[in-house]
């Protein structure tokens, strides 16, 4: 007979079904969280970046350079002026997002709204929970996320 899961296992794969299937409550929704769309939003403070960048080359096989998969301030400020977040430096570095207004601006890691890092994402994307998680998790564990 098998173990019953943990509460962290149960927690964790809550937390994957509903990000990959059911996004902020929406069935078959992905990724919200990894676009910028029109909200005053940005993926950052990247705290980790050294050690994201090196899983990132390990994954890969490949030396990304910082520049490829960071923004910095100096840049980022200019690229969204009208949104505030990207005015406060304490928000950088950031991932850099593809510049497609199209496509809502994209974590450039994310395909078909399916994070191709998932494994090895960045601290910040890993202890993510939009609030729409947090009740679910909260719902589904008898605790608070």
């Amino acid at each position: 007979m098998s173990e019953s899961p943990t509460k962290a296992e149960i927690r964790d794969s809550v937390i994957y079904y509903t990000c990959q299937r059911r996004c902020y409550g929406v069935t078959g929704q992905a990724g919200i969280c990894c676009t910028l769309g029109d909200r005053d939003w940005i993926m950052g403070p990247i705290t980790d970046a050294k050690e994201f960048l090196a899983r990132l080359n390990l994954r890969f096989g490949k030396k990304y350079k910082y520049d490829a998969v960071f923004i910095e301030y100096e840049e980022g400020h200019r690229l969204f002026p009208e949104r505030s977040c990207w005015q406060n430096p304490d928000h950088f570095p950031a991932l850099r997002v593809v510049m497609d207004a199209e496509d809502g601006y994209p974590c450039r890691f994310l395909e078909n709204h399916q994070c191709t890092i998932q494994d090895i994402k960045p601290k910040i994307c890993a202890d993510y929970l939009c609030d729409h998680l947090k009740h679910v998790v909260s719902t589904v564990t008898g605790e608070s996320a």
